[in-house]
Order: C-alpha cells, then sequence, then structure tokens
C-alpha cells in the first residue's frame, strides 16, 4: 500500500454535539446523505443510544466522557487503489493501535488491545471500538470508527462489564476536549503507518494481547 499525499488528518473538521442517539448513527447518516466531509470526528456529551459491540449499549454519563466517530472515505487515504472489504482488518488493527497508544500515554503500560477492538488496562475495560463500513458490490467505499472511552465518570451501570476510567486510574480530572485531539493525532500517524507498512506489519503490532486468566 502507498498512502495518498498528503495523507488526509482525522478530526478535521470536529462536530460537536450535545446529546444524540449515538455518534455513529449520526456518522452514517451523514455519509448516506451525502454531507460527510472525510476526516471529520464527530463527538458528543452524551448518547442515549451509545453502540458497542455485538449490539451492546455503551454505559456513558453526560459530559465525563470521550464519545466521538470519524468517518474516512477510502479514496481519499489512496485513490489509485481499488479498495475491498480484505482491506478492512488492516484498518480495524491501526484504529486498535491508535487508541491504545492514546490511553497508554496516560494510563501507562498496563494498557493493552482485548480483540475484537476493546482496549483494556489491567483487566478492566476502559475502552471499545465500534467501526462500520460501506461496500458497494466489492467496492469499499466509506468507513465510520466509532471510538469511547471512560475518562472522568466512577459510577457505573451493574450491566457494565468490569469498567475502568482514566480517572479511575489517574486520580486526576481529564479535560475531554484535549484527549480528543490527542486521539486524533495518534489514530492519523497509525492509520498512516497502516497505509506504508501493510496490513500484517500492522496486525503483528497489536501484540501484546489481553487475554483473561
Amino acid at each position: 500500500m502507498s498512502p495518498a499525499t498528503p495523507i488526509i488528518t482525522l478530526g478535521e473538521p470536529l462536530i460537536e454535539l450535545s446529546s444524540i442517539d449515538s455518534t455513529n448513527i449520526y456518522a452514517i447518516s451523514q455519509v448516506h446523505q451525502q454531507l460527510a466531509v472525510s476526516g471529520s470526528c464527530y463527538r458528543a456529551e452524551f448518547q442515549t443510544q451509545g453502540k458497542g459491540q455485538h449490539g451492546r449499549v455503551w454505559d456513558s454519563e453526560p459530559g465525563l466522557n470521550l464519545l466521538c466517530s470519524y468517518v474516512l472515505e477510502l479514496k481519499s487515504l489512496d485513490p489509485s487503489k481499488n479498495w475491498g472489504p480484505n482491506d478492512q482488518k488492516g484498518l480495524s488493527a491501526a484504529v486498535a493501535i491508535g487508541a491504545k497508544t492514546f490511553f497508554q500515554a496516560h494510563a501507562g503500560d498496563e494498557t493493552l488491545i482485548k480483540l475484537p477492538n476493546d482496549i483494556y488496562w489491567r483487566d478492566r475495560k476502559a475502552g471499545g471500538i465500534l467501526i462500520e463500513n460501506t461496500v458497494r458490490g466489492q467496492e469499499w467505499t466509506w468507513t465510520v470508527i466509532g471510538i469511547g472511552f471512560n475518562i472522568n465518570q466512577t459510577q457505573f451501570s451493574a450491566e457494565a462489564t468490569k469498567p475502568v476510567s482514566l480517572l479511575q486510574i489517574t486520580g486526576k480530572q481529564w479535560e475531554i476536549a484535549r484527549l480528543q485531539t490527542e486521539l486524533s493525532k495518534e489514530l492519523t500517524i497509525s492509520i498512516q503507518n497502516w497505509l506504508k507498512d501493510g496490513d500484517t506489519a500492522t496486525i503483528e503490532k497489536m501484540k501484546p494481547l489481553w487475554k483473561s486468566n
């Protein structure tokens, strides 16, 4: 793979929303209405129907966590490439690496990736990733990258699976807007590296992975 020059920067423009059903739902609707700008990030203060893997609901209190979705048109990454469904594994790995790098910078080296796309600290879930793709025939056209991180929340519902927040790990409050900028930077770097290095090398970089005892 050879990246387009210059690669698009994730998080530009940033669209901030107060309360919404789900940033992924909103982002997908923008793509379908041909209103989305590749690289955009939709960030919400609160989600009424936050989406997790396998239809789960993301538990988050208003204003306390980092909840966002990025949209990418694949042709904006490399117009000369015929993007197909087989390329999705490499992007998924790149996103997980970028998300882990972002959280690890503040939470430390006990941050790990749990397949398919969760971010764990020790044996507790700190963040989740939900990637939804638009495919036309055999062509992969758009991807929506939904990411949620527990930041300043300390109380969680009984249904949540061993959650942990950055506040609980570090003992300090965090500015969500600044963390958003940091996440966008790490995702941009990781996707750039994927375009340069290819799928196999990128997937290998995910290791070590979190494993239950």
